[in-house]
């Protein structure tokens, strides 16, 4: 067992041990390393000036090969053990820029400046997926996707979205090939095989490489904290709410990567992100792809887990009423199951106990008689917090789609934790009458007024999502 960080900085191997362990990577960076052209703006990884770019060889995924862009300002450097770093100071080759450099240049895509690091960034990462795919172009599209994670302050992103689709891509070189070497492959296979345990003043961690070590550490710890990418927690973090001093991170246990289909049931392991987990599903539900598009930016979906985002219990969640919508379990320890709708038990408090780990989220797929849609209401389409998510899922008991066999409708954002309308769902099932049906709905759930959001205009979201799925789908006409 080792008692460093290892990870490679733009190509040099660093080991940190728990004096700068526990700090967020943008700060470790900027203090520690006077690499200053990682920006911090937000501290909330809402952004994107932090941007950096990470590969991650010991994860078998979808994502595999490529560097990608993260945020570092709510990313601790623990968490990037065993990681291979790129920063905005590296991309240029001795005197020649980088593809995209060159593109902000000359389409003017800087103005103040200070964003201009994670752009840069956030194409440079567009690069590497083109090259790692053999493509040599983009369209405004895909440029645009890949930059929902960035913010100009000076409202300059025509420009921005010009240099993106006037990067020469032909002449692109791979900076996988440029920074990440056999021998530091092999270095990273070696770190990545053992246990991690850091115990100092101010900061302990612990990343073991079984389910069972992470068991055993946990009843000597139970204070300590699961963290999957530190997303959420690392707001807190930042926003001294609550102290990131005692981790225990799953990132070394190989099987919590797996992502598999048996049969009709999906089974997500712990530290499968979002990212892959919508690799994963455009291939296999789209509907569950397409939604995953239009919540958070690519830097955090490349970090963040899809049981973090459960784990995380929060009633404005977006994955929850999707995985509820599709009778997902939380898998604890390995074999207990308990339906997810058994799992919230309060504001941001589940059915967790002490000693006890989620590692990993089981859900089943429609049927193909049943219609399924996820909806998400929120000021801003991208990267921004729902005031409500709804997700409709139902099974008919004729092709005319007259007569209701099973529905299940899970939101948030309408109570203190993600829930199904139940009393709706029965009615539903007892009278195929949609008027009657929202009457019943609104009774079910009384929600706050936010700044979001007002209860009233709530209530009007959901019934308006409930008619939209059903003229949507040609239902109970």
């Amino acid at each position: 067992m080792r008692n460093k960080i290892v990870f490679f900085l733009n190509g040099t191997k660093e080991e940190v041990g728990s004096e700068h362990a526990g700090l967020m990577l943008s700060d470790y960076l900027r203090l520690k390393k006077n690499l200053t052209g990682t920006k911090v703006v937000c501290a909330e990884g809402d952004c994107g000036a932090c941007s950096v770019l990470r590969y991650f060889p010991h994860k078998q995924t979808t994502e595999e090969g490529t560097y990608l862009p993260i945020n570092s300002c709510i990313t601790l450097v623990a968490n990037l053990d065993g990681s291979s770093l790129v920063t905005v100071e590296a991309l240029k080759e001795d005197d020649k820029f980088h593809v995209s450099q060159k593109a902000m240049i000359e389409c003017h895509g800087s103005q103040c400046g200070f964003c201009t690091p994670g752009f840069v960034i956030a194409l440079s990462g567009l690069v590497e997926k083109k090259i790692s795919e053999n493509k040599c172009s983009l369209n405004s599209q895909e440029a645009k996707n890949a930059l929902t994670g960035n913010l100009c302050r000076c409202t300059g992103y025509e420009p921005i979205i010009n240099s993106a689709l006037n990067m020469d891509l032909k002449s692109a070189s791979s900076l996988k090939n440029r920074y990440f070497s056999k021998q530091q492959e092999q270095e990273l296979k070696k770190t990545t095989d053992e246990s991690v345990k850091i115990e100092g003043s101010d900061f302990s961690y612990f990343a073991p490489k079984t389910l069972n070590e992470a068991l055993d550490y946990l009843k000597q710890y139970p204070q300590a904290r699961i963290t999957g990418a530190t997303t959420d927690l690392g707001v807190v973090h930042n926003k001294r709410k609550i102290q990131l001093n005692h981790v225990l991170s799953l990132h070394l246990i190989e099987n919590s990567y797996k992502i598999e289909k048996n049969g009709d049931e999906i089974t997500i392991g712990a530290r499968v992100t979002l990212s892959d987990f919508r690799s994963f599903m455009k291939i296999h539900l789209p509907e569950m792809a397409h939604y995953l598009d239009i919540f958070a930016s690519p830097q955090i979906k490349n970090l963040a887990t899809v049981v973090g985002n459960v784990a995380n219990a929060s009633p404005i969640g977006d994955t929850p009423p999707a995985l509820l919508a599709l009778r997902g379990r939380v898998v604890i320890n390995g074999s207990k199951e308990i339906p997810l709708e058994k799992f919230f038990k309060g504001y941001r408090q589940t059915a967790l106990g002490q000693g006890e780990i989620i590692t990993a989220i089981k859900m089943t797929l429609p049927k193909k008689n049943a219609d399924l849609r996820f909806y998400k209401n929120s000021n801003r389409k991208d990267l921004d917090i729902s005031a409500i998510n709804l997700a409709i899922h139902t099974e008919w008991k004729n092709e005319e789609k007259t007569e209701i066999k099973d529905i299940i409708i899970a939101a948030g954002g309408v109570a203190a934790i993600p829930m199904r309308m139940v009393k709706t769902e029965d009615f539903f099932k007892q009278n195929n009458d949609l008027k009657g049906a929202l009457s019943i709905l609104h009774q079910e759930f009384n929600p706050l007024s936010d700044l979001r959001a007002s209860a009233a205009y709530r209530h009007v979201l959901v019934e308006n999502f409930i008619k939209r799925f059903f003229a949507e789908c040609g239902g109970l006409q």
